[in-house]
């Protein structure tokens, strides 16, 4: 693991004892310092990711230097450890920003869930600073993204939380609208990973039988139950190393979650029959187009395993709301298409860009994909493409779309006919203000606030 860990304690062996222990799980970047008045220094020249931080320590009191450091670095999460538990002390280190307050010796398991929860929490305040536009867009390495075709800003903050979260071992839980590609943002999480070499493994939840959850997740022996003639190993199994995707996670019955729940937790599962775990090393990525917080408080889904599923959060925007993508998308479908049916249809007339425009997408990417797949069978060669009817989604889906497409603000009506307007010109910025009515200079304005936004 690429995060960098500082460890404060003026007890050299309990140094050395506490960094072996971090480097056999995986953290090879582990800073020891036994003289807390060197931290600040530290501090301006390594990038630092963690600190756990002694209390009690003869040149300085490790409350007196979480004071001092905490305001000047509040995104780097402090564990205070020490050997006397006193409640007083505990709650004097929560005020100055500790993260947590450990007894020293820490039970190892304790510690490093602890440390995995602190770097998580960082990440997630991370995210929320792309979110909020808080803090900067990195620049986003295209190339990595090659196989997603978008020009919009949305995606790229997409693009952006990935880069942030694959380097690292958290869950991450990606929500989105069926068909906005939840599976491609997942297998390229695994694919920008330290695992990308080891096993992938994808599993759509919705589409096993109740009965048979268990045994396809976590395996089971022979003569387990009637019907099970070999061992057994499940998809849990079979992602060992590597990465495991659960598509529809809402899908899981409620009996299953609290296993899930343990074998996040202790890194081990149970194949049916035996009462001997197996020891797993496995990244969990799950997506869902379900409202689970919906379903947390309804009692249908744990908060406990929400939340420790949603330690990363990727939220994908619907394709109404990517701008000229689903443009890009088309044309990219239709050479897709043409290969397919051995077909040369040349492109969009006007007429079905602005059918495209105008049409809702319930069914997101994927109900593109099969609309153009369709329109280009029934099209004639070397011309281009007149859409077919687009298939109509039932009364509610549509009425509901159009509802959160009418019950906007005046300012996001505003931002959208501005997007639509120059997509239709072709992004001519001078034929785009006159037909709006504003001078260049203020379109200039407003589209530098869109893409800000």
């Amino acid at each position: 693991m690429k995060e960098t860990i500082l460890l404060v304690d003026d007890e050299l062996a309990y140094l050395d004892l506490l960094k072996s222990i971090l480097n056999q799980e995986g953290y090879s970047n582990v800073i020891t310092e036994s003289n807390p008045l060197n931290v600040k220094g530290l501090l301006k020249t390594q990038k630092i990711d963690l600190i756990l931080l002694d209390i009690y320590m003869p040149q300085m009191s490790g409350l007196q230097l979480l004071e001092q450091i905490t305001p000047e670095y509040p995104n780097i999460p402090v564990i205070v450890v020490t050997a006397v538990d006193d409640k007083d002390i505990a709650l004097e280190a929560i005020k100055f920003g500790a993260y947590e307050f450990i007894i020293k010796p820490p039970d190892t398991d304790r510690l490093l869930l602890t440390i995995r929860r602190a770097i998580g929490y960082k990440l997630l305040e991370r995210e929320r600073d792309v979110l909020r536009g808080d803090a900067p867009v990195t620049t986003v390495d295209e190339n990595k993204f090659s196989n997603i075709i978008t020009d919009s800003d949305a995606m790229r903050k997409v693009f952006n939380l990935v880069e942030i979260f694959a380097p690292t071992n958290e869950t991450i839980l990606i929500v989105g609208e069926t068909g906005t590609g939840k599976d491609l943002i997942a297998k390229k999480i695994h694919d920008l990973s330290p695992r990308k070499n080891k096993p992938y493994v994808a599993v759509n939840l919705a589409s096993i039988s109740h009965s048979l959850f268990e045994s396809e997740l976590f395996g089971n022996l022979k003569g387990s139950f009637t019907g099970s003639t070999n061992d057994k190993i499940g998809y849990f199994e079979a992602a060992n190393g590597g990465s495991i995707f659960l598509d529809e996670i809402g899908e899981l019955p409620k009996e299953l979650q609290g296993k899930l729940l343990r074998a996040i937790q202790y890194n081990e599962i149970f194949k049916i029959g035996s009462s001997n775990p197996v020891k797993l090393d496995i990244r969990i990525i799950a997506a869902t187009n379900r409202d689970l917080v919906d379903a947390v408080n309804k009692g249908n889904f744990r908060a406990d395993l929400y939340y420790r599923l949603n330690r990363g959060h990727i939220s994908l925007p619907p394709l109404r709301k990517r701008g000229n993508d689903v443009i890009l998308l088309s044309n990219n479908l239709i050479k897709v298409a043409n290969k397919t049916y051995n077909k040369n249809v040349l492109g969009l007339t006007r007429e079905a860009i602005a059918q495209l425009r105008n049409y809702p997408f319930p069914g997101n990417v994927r109900e593109l994909e099969n609309i153009i797949f369709n329109s280009v069978v029934q099209s004639e060669d070397n011309q281009r493409l007149a859409m077919v009817e687009i298939p109509r989604v039932t009364e509610i889906v549509e009425n509901e779309l159009k509802k959160s497409e009418i019950l906007v603000s005046l300012e996001e009506a505003e931002k959208k006919h501005i997007i639509n307007v120059m997509g239709i010109l072709n992004n001519n910025v001078r034929k785009a203000a006159s037909i709006l009515g504003v001078s260049e200079r203020t379109l200039q304005r407003r589209l530098k606030k869109i893409r800000e936004d």
